[in-house]
């Protein structure tokens, strides 16, 4: 099938994850608030000096005595008559009978009074009760996504726990017997492991962790355990290697014993092809190619996607945008490509290195520019679909 169908079968059997846990507002960012939040009290909570000052009563006056200091986090009672002041700092329970705060700038101090030459604003400087939200009022409807800012807000009006909605759990199982582990002696005929890499780290550089990463030897009876065993408990199963049609690659007939939905398998794309797609209950399980250019590539423009509408998210796929080329790209087959780019804020440039075993040109790459199935050349000057990469 084509990208542009692979991508719409893909948005037809996503979904969100719907089950909830409370959370510390600490730990909290980058989660989907699963309820509304009514704010517990008024914030702020007091009138609230909003400068270091002096805080006065509003008269014809221009000069006070000063009989006393509030400092942030006091709780004095203090009554002033027309003719006193309060030495005040910013966040200070502003008294009562206050009505200004004189901003420290505008004053001139002689031993224990003050004065200004300024004229009198009712209100200023001071934050008054409730100015932010009131006790009660709606805070945060729920389905928002939860922001550093929005931590401190909700902290801000007491709340500890919260209940969001929880992330996806996220199995991945690399296959092959040609892995070796980085660090450890490499043998003729051995590669090290690289892809187990590349899905831990794609996983967290989106704020996901994978729960649990398998590695399996090309054995049909191992493979079938690892993925069942995966099926139970994951939302999302990542299997890298093993989907092609070699005598060792196992993975289809393994899901499809294991009763899996196949959704799609094979994309007119290069790179990575040979990309599964399908659902076993509720769990979402892609069949990655074992090249390690093709898993970026399948994971930024398949997995990523699913993995955001899981979460919430509305915008779902890489940012698109339109660049001029900066030099001539070909195409030698007929699929459509995602080439390796580094584009700039008017222009994109493809690189060196865009076989599926090469993964050095991603270590330089920005975004793709993609190639259409039915585009075979475009000249420098013309302006390319272009994804950004996260």
């Amino acid at each position: 099938i084509t990208v542009e169908e692979a991508k719409k079968i893909l948005i037809a059997n996503s979904y969100k994850l719907e089950k909830s846990e409370k959370r510390k507002v600490s730990g909290s960012s980058g989660y989907f608030l699963a309820e509304n939040i009514f704010s517990k009290l008024d914030l702020p909570p007091f009138n609230q000096s909003n400068v270091d000052g002096y805080a006065v009563k509003l008269s014809l006056m221009n000069e006070w005595k000063v009989i006393d200091e509030i400092k942030a986090g006091d709780s004095k009672n203090i009554i002033l008559k027309k003719d006193q002041a309060v030495r005040i700092f910013t966040g200070a329970v502003v008294p009562e009978v206050a009505d200004c705060v004189l901003m420290q700038e505008r004053v001139t101090i002689d031993k224990d009074k003050i004065s200004t030459d300024g004229a009198l604003t009712r209100g200023e400087f001071i934050r008054l009760k409730g100015s932010q939200i009131k006790k009660g009022d709606l805070a945060v409807p729920k389905d928002v996504l939860i922001t550093p800012a929005l931590t401190g807000f909700l902290s801000a009006i007491g709340f500890k726990k919260i209940k969001v909605y929880r992330k996806p759990r996220i199995f991945v199982i690399v296959t092959g017997n040609e892995l070796e582990i980085p660090g450890n002696k490499l043998s003729h005929g051995k590669v090290y492991d690289s892809n187990s890499y590349i899905l831990r780290s794609a996983l967290e550089q989106i704020g996901l962790k994978a729960a649990k990463i398998i590695f399996v030897k090309d054995n049909k009876k191992k493979l079938l355990k690892a993925i069942s065993e995966c099926i139970r408990k994951a939302d999302m199963l990542l299997i890298s290697g093993g989907v092609s049609v070699g005598k060792y690659d196992f993975v289809n007939d393994t899901l499809e014993e294991l009763g899996t939905e196949k959704l799609f398998y094979k994309i007119l794309q290069r790179p990575g092809k040979p990309l599964y797609f399908g659902k076993n209950k509720k769990t979402i399980i892609f069949g990655l190619p074992g090249n390690p250019a093709s898993v970026l590539t399948c994971f930024y423009e398949y997995v990523y996607p699913l993995l955001r509408k899981m979460q919430g998210y509305e915008n779902l796929f890489l940012q698109e945008r339109r660049l001029k080329l900066l030099r001539d790209v070909n195409k030698t087959f007929k699929l459509s490509n995602f080439l390796k780019a580094k584009a700039s804020i008017d222009s994109v440039e493809s690189l060196e290195g865009q076989a599926s075993f090469m993964l050095r040109a991603f270590t330089e790459a920005n975004c793709f520019i993609y190639l259409p199935l039915e585009t075979s050349h475009v000249s420098a000057g013309e302006e390319v679909e272009v994804h950004m990469l996260p």
